[in-house]
C-alpha cells in the first residue's frame, strides 16, 4: 500500500511538472509573436529549470535556438540566465531573455523572443547579396573620409587592447535577423541582412549598419558611440591632488594602474602619438598643458572601478576584468568624451582649459555606458537610447557623490563648472521632468537619436527623487509626494534593472517595472523602497502612484553618501596617529568581524570581534600605522554578510 502512494505521489508530481511545463508557453506568450516584457510565475507555475532545457520548457521552433550569454549568481541567491536567441543558426537582432531561478527553479521571466515566427522565415533566408558587397554598401552609406583601419594608430591601439595580433577596424560582416519594426521586436517585420560595424574617424562615428541580405540596401543602425554631447564653458576644477597608482618600466613610470583587473591604461590620443603613453620620471606625477588632462582621466576612471567593484562586486565594465583603456586629447574631437564600444575618450575643451573633459561625473558616465554595453545593451535611440544615457548620468553622479562626498552637485560636470544637465532640475536644460511633457523630443525625430540626451531627463528626475525625495505637480498636472529612500537604495535598485530586468528594447513603463521588482528583490514586496519607486516614477508621469497603504520607515541608510552611516564611525578621521576608535551599532547577536579595504578591494586588515550582541559596541584599531596613506572602507560583517561600511582616510 504504501509503495502505491508513493507511486501516486510521483505521478502526481510528474503530471503537475508537465503541466506547468506545457502551460509556460501561453504564459509569456505577448503581442506580435513576441513576448511579454515580465512574468513572475506562481508557486503552481515554477518548474526546475537548466539552461538546456530552455528551448522545450518555453516550446520555441524547432528551428529556433536560445544561446546562453552568461550566468550571475546574485546577492540573493537568485541565478539570472541572460540568453539570446537564433533562427536556422542566424541571432535575431536585438532578442534578449532572462530567467531568474531560485532553488534550480524558474521564478520570474523577462525580456523580448520570438515566441511565433512567421510562416515565411524560410523564404527569408538565404543571401543573394556577398559579405564583400554589404561591406561596400555600409561604408558608401556612411561616406567618411578617413575610417579606422585606414588609421595605423588606431590599428596598433585595437591589437594592444585586445592583445591579439590580428585585431582590426575593418569590417566583418554578420548575418542576423534584423526587425524594421524600430520600436519593437516583432516576428512579422524580421529581414535577413548583414551586420556592419563601421568606425569612421573623420567625421566621427560608429555603428553597426544593417544590410538587407537579399537587395544590399542599408535599411538600419545602431550606434554604437555614446556621447556626452554638450558644449559649454569652464574654469578648471577637477579634482585636486589625489593619489593615483603608475607602473615602472625600469625607466619611467606609465598611466597604467595594474592594481585593477587587467589594467586602468590612460594613453595619448593625439593623432601623432595615439596609443603611446603619457610617462614620468617620478612617481609623483606632474604634466604640463593639455597633458594634465590625462592625470584627470586616469584617476576619473580609476574611481569608477573602484565604485562599482567595492559597491556591486563588478570587476571592470564587463564584469571580467577586461583592461580600461582611456585615450585623451585627440584634438579631432573638441567639447566631448564618449564610450566607442570598447575604450574611452576623453577630449579637449573649446576654451582651452588642460584638463579637457575629464570631470569626475564624466568618466563615471562614459564607463558606464560600457557596463550597460555589457549587461542590458540597451539600445542607442529613441527611449531606450534616454534610458541608456539616463544610467549613465545616474552613475556618473553616483561615482561623484562616492569619491567627493562633499560634493552634493546634482548639475553633470559640476566640478568643470561646465554645466550641461541637472538631474535634480531637468527643465533648466531643457529636458523633461515628465513622460512626454515640456522639452520631450519626439522619438520619431532624427535629432540626438530620438532624443537620447534630452528624454533621459525623465529617468534622471526619477532618481533624484528616489534618493532625496520631494513633492510637487507635473507636467500632466497629478500632484504626487515622494519620500527619500537614500542613495544607497536607489543605486541599488538602478544597478538590479540594469543587470538582471532591462533588455535592449526595453522602454520607460519597462523600467518602471523592473525598478519595482528589483526593490521587490531587494527589500521585500511591502518595503518603503517598493512604495516610494512607484510613487516616483508616478511624479515623471509613468504609471500610479503606490496604493495608500502604510508601510514602516526604512531603518536603513537614507543619507545622501551611499557608503557612510551614522551607525559606524571611525574617530578620528582622517586618522594621522596610530590608533583609531571604531563605534558602531548592531541589530542583533552574531558572529562579527571587523575588514580594512582599500579601494581596489584589497583586503588589508581583517579582525575576528567574535560572537556579539545586539547593541552599541567600541573597537580600538591599533593597526592604522601599518596602512599606507590613501583611503580606505570600513566594513562590520556578522554571519558573512556585510551590515554596515563607512570610508576613512589615513593621513600621515
Amino acid at each position: 500500500m504504501k509503495k502505491r502512494i508513493l507511486s501516486l505521489a510521483l505521478m502526481m508530481a510528474l503530471f503537475s511538472q508537465a503541466n506547468a511545463q506545457s502551460s509556460l508557453r501561453d504564459v509569456i506568450r505577448g503581442d506580435n509573436g513576441v513576448t511579454k516584457h515580465f512574468v513572475t510565475l506562481t508557486a503552481a507555475q515554477q518548474v526546475a529549470f537548466t539552461p538546456q532545457q530552455a528551448k522545450s520548457l518555453f516550446k520555441l521552433d524547432a528551428a529556433s535556438e536560445l544561446v546562453l550569454v552568461k550566468s550571475v549568481k546574485d546577492e540573493l541567491g537568485q541565478t539570472n540566465y541572460r540568453f539570446t536567441q537564433t533562427y536556422n543558426g542566424i541571432p535575431v537582432e536585438g532578442s534578449m531573455y532572462i530567467v531568474q531561478t531560485k532553488n534550480n527553479k524558474a521564478t520570474a521571466l523577462s525580456g523580448e523572443i520570438i515566441t511565433d515566427f512567421s510562416s515565411g522565415m524560410q523564404q527569408k533566408a538565404g543571401a543573394s547579396v556577398s559579405a564583400a558587397q554589404a561591406v561596400a554598401a555600409a561604408i558608401n552609406y556612411v561616406k567618411a573620409t578617413v575610417y579606422a583601419w585606414q588609421d595605423p594608430e588606431m590599428e596598433k591601439r585595437i591589437k594592444e587592447q585586445t592583445g591579439d595580433p590580428k585585431a582590426t577596424y575593418a569590417p566583418t560582416p554578420k548575418l542576423v535577423w534584423f526587425s524594421t519594426n524600430e520600436d519593437n521586436l516583432d516576428s512579422k517585420s524580421l529581414v535577413l541582412c548583414y551586420k556592419v560595424d563601421v568606425y569612421a574617424r573623420q567625421p566621427l562615428s560608429r555603428a553597426n549598419y544593417f544590410v538587407n541580405a537579399k537587395t544590399g540596401e542599408v535599411i538600419g543602425k545602431s550606434d554604437r558611440l555614446y556621447f556626452t554631447d554638450a558644449t559649454g564653458t569652464a574654469n578648471t576644477a577637477w579634482s585636486g591632488s589625489q593619489t593615483i597608482h603608475s607602473d615602472f618600466t625600469g625607466t619611467n613610470y606609465r598611466l597604467r594602474d595594474y592594481t585593477k583587473g587587467s589594467g586602468v591604461i590612460t594613453l595619448h590620443g593625439e593623432s601623432s602619438k595615439r596609443g603611446n603613453d603619457y610617462t614620468s620620471a617620478s612617481a609623483n606625477w606632474s604634466l604640463p598643458g593639455f597633458d594634465q588632462a590625462a592625470l584627470d582621466a586616469h584617476y576619473g576612471v580609476s574611481q569608477t572601478y573602484s565604485f562599482y567593484f567595492t559597491g556591486f562586486n563588478r570587476n571592470s565594465y564587463d564584469g571580467a576584468g577586461t583592461a580600461l583603456y582611456s585615450y585623451v586629447n585627440d584634438p579631432t574631437y573638441i567639447d566631448n568624451a564618449f564610450w566607442d564600444g570598447s575604450a574611452m575618450n576623453y577630449n579637449k575643451r573649446s576654451t582651452n582649459e588642460p584638463g579637457g573633459v575629464t570631470g569626475i561625473d564624466v568618466t563615471g558616465h562614459e564607463l558606464t555606458h560600457g557596463v550597460t554595453q555589457s549587461e542590458s545593451n540597451l539600445t542607442y535611440s529613441k527611449e531606450p537610447g534616454a534610458m541608456n544615457e539616463s544610467i549613465s548620468d545616474i552613475f556618473g553622479k553616483c561615482v561623484q557623490f562616492w569619491s567627493k562626498p562633499t560634493d552634493l552637485d546634482w548639475r553633470l560636470s559640476n566640478d568643470m563648472n561646465w554645466l550641461i544637465r541637472d538631474l535634480s532640475n531637468p527643465n533648466a536644460f531643457s529636458q523633461p521632468d515628465t513622460y512626454k511633457g515640456t522639452n520631450w523630443v519626439s522619438t520619431s525625430s532624427f535629432y540626438d537619436n530620438g532624443g537620447v540626451h534630452t528624454n533621459s531627463g525623465v529617468g534622471n528626475y526619477f532618481f533624484y527623487l528616489l534618493v532625496q525625495g520631494g513633492t510637487g505637480t507635473n507636467d500632466n498636472g497629478e500632484a504626487y509626494t515622494v519620500s527619500k529612500i537614500g542613495l544607497k537604495k536607489a543605486a541599488s535598485i538602478i544597478y538590479r534593472t540594469n543587470t538582471v530586468y532591462l533588455v535592449p528594447g526595453s522602454k520607460y513603463a519597462d523600467w518602471r517595472t523592473a525598478c519595482i521588482s528589483a526593490a521587490t528583490d531587494l527589500y521585500g514586496a511591502s518595503s518603503k523602497a517598493v512604495i516610494q519607486v512607484q510613487n516616483a516614477w508616478h511624479a515623471v508621469g509613468v504609471g500610479p502612484a503606490a496604493p495608500a497603504l502604510t508601510a514602516a520607515a526604512s531603518s536603513e541608510d537614507d543619507a545622501i553618501v551611499a557608503i557612510q552611516s551614522n551607525t559606524l564611525l571611525i574617530s578620528p578621521n582622517p586618522v594621522a596617529g596610530s590608533n583609531a576608535t571604531i563605534s558602531y551599532t548592531l541589530a542583533k547577536e552574531g558572529n562579527t568581524v571587523l575588514k580594512v579595504i582599500d579601494l581596489n578591494g584589497r583586503n588589508m586588515q581583517n579582525v575576528a570581534l567574535g560572537k556579539q550582541t545586539a547593541g552599541a559596541h567600541t573597537y580600538t584599531l591599533g593597526s592604522v600605522s601599518k596602512l599606507p596613506t590613501g583611503n580606505y572602507v570600513l566594513i562590520i560583517e556578522q554571519n558573512g554578510a556585510i551590515v554596515n561600511r563607512n570610508r576613512f582616510v589615513v593621513s600621515r
